[in-house]
């Protein structure tokens, strides 16, 4: 049975599969993908329901893959490669030029039969568990980001992330604008910071500082932990590469040790070769 589009009413079904795997994303999370991408998800249906799906996002000639899961019950019958080879399908019929995903061990090997190769770029996952004595209260050179704001950042973002994620931008800021914030430098946006809430607490990114300076970047980070609520955990991802980040999350006393996650590409490279100006990325296509 061939692989149809996923709907909205696919996403109980979805989330319940996510559950099972110990997974955090909400029905919100997979709804929001499919409002950013209404064609860019995939449901496998064998004789009793719903069994496997996949889901992406794609901005401008890119793609982005986010979840790749199978019911228990249908695995080892290939339906997660016949997903794969569906998507994949569909993608390149689109015109897409770059398509990434976020990858597990496992996930590496399968996707590697397909041409994706690892980026340039690895990640580097942080979770912050953050104390109120650790929100500085001094006065701060960043303000909020309003909607005059939103060109040049869109415009800021397609440069550092290599194609126009609009949708994305807007669609973050129009959710949680009181965790947006900038700095400027003569009168331009000079590093910006989103955040948004979680299952589990807070995902910070994207998180760009085009300037030289590593404070520069830290007071954008106590801009937006001053905008969250006291006590939780807050997660980021960086590039490893990126030198600045060890020292801006050295003052916290507690922190998940850090975990690299490897970013898989097949396709044209995306993202600035300056990692320094790269502090968090943003995960919207994975919940």
């Amino acid at each position: 049975m061939p692989a149809r589009k996923m709907a909205k009413d696919d996403v109980g079904f979805a989330v319940s599969l996510i559950r099972s795997e110990g997974w955090g994303h909400t029905r919100v999370d997979l709804e929001r993908i499919l409002d950013l991408s209404p064609e860019g998800s995939l449901v496998w249906e064998d004789e009793d329901g719903p069994c496997g799906f996949i889901t992406s996002v794609r901005y401008g000639h890119t793609a982005m893959i986010g979840h790749l899961l199978v019911s228990s019950r249908s695995r080892g019958r290939s339906i997660g490669k016949n997903l794969v080879d569906a998507l994949l399908d569909d993608i390149d019929s689109m015109g897409v030029e770059s398509c990434m995903l976020y990858a597990t061990a496992d996930g590496g090997r399968l996707y590697r039969q397909y041409g994706f190769t690892d980026s340039v770029h690895e990640l580097v996952a942080v979770g912050l568990f953050l104390k109120d004595s650790e929100r500085k209260a001094l006065e701060s050179p960043c303000s909020p980001l309003g909607d005059d704001d939103l060109a040049e950042l869109v415009s800021l973002d397609a440069a550092l992330f290599g194609d126009d994620r609009t949708v994305m931008t807007k669609r973050l800021f129009r959710e949680f604008p009181e965790h947006a914030f900038k700095l400027e430098r003569s009168g331009d946006i000079a590093g910006y910071i989103l955040g948004r809430r979680t299952p589990i607490g807070f995902d910070i990114g994207p998180w760009y500082c085009l300037t030289d300076s590593g404070e520069d970047a830290a007071v954008l980070l106590d801009a937006a932990l001053r905008s969250l609520p006291c006590g939780g955990r807050v997660d980021i991802s960086p590039f490893a590469s990126n030198t600045h980040v060890p020292r801006i999350i050295a003052r916290f006393r507690k922190y998940r040790k850090a975990e690299r996650v490897k970013l898989m590409i097949r396709g044209e490279q995306r993202y600035t070769s300056d990692s320094d100006k790269v502090f968090g990325v943003t995960g919207f296509e994975l919940g």
